[in-house]
């Protein structure tokens, strides 16, 4: 498995979602909130990584540009982890209060498929609407990229 294009094709989709949610003439709160909770959540986890205990349960709607850059940002954290701590094992408190521990790699896959699970969520939304959406799937990603 290639982490790093699992990477690539997350941000990718993020992106791409960024782009459609904001390009309709009134913007729907819940894919907002959706988009953010997916670049928040990775944020919390870095900062878990990094040794810091946050446990943040709530979620504001951000800008269109705070997305963009948060998926960059969030993007450069990943690839830096990626390059030195898979292995490392991380103690944390979940939002529930409860401890455990996992490897640097095991969270990265969990935020992953928990990224995948909300663009997932993306694409019911509108499919409810009959409106058509990206479609961000691996596979795309890879016959859009060429790859």
């Amino acid at each position: 498995m290639d982490i790093l294009r699992l990477v690539e094709q997350s941000e990718w989709a993020n992106l791409q979602w960024v782009e459609f949610v904001y390009a309709q003439p009134d913007p729907a709160m819940r894919p907002r909130e959706l988009l953010a909770h997916i670049v928040v959540s990775e944020r919390v986890w870095f900062d878990r990584i990094a040794g810091q205990q946050n446990t943040t349960t709530g979620f504001s709607v951000l800008s269109e540009a705070e997305l963009v850059r948060g998926f960059r940002e969030n993007t450069a954290t990943y690839r830096r982890l990626i390059g030195s701590r898979l292995d490392d094992v991380v103690d944390f408190r979940r939002a529930s209060g409860e401890e455990y521990h996992a490897s640097v790699l095991d969270i990265l896959i969990h935020l992953f498929t928990h990224g995948h699970h909300h663009r997932g969520q993306l694409a019911a939304h509108y499919a409810r609407s009959g409106v058509q959406y990206p479609n961000t799937d691996h596979i795309n990603f890879l016959l859009v990229n060429k790859l």
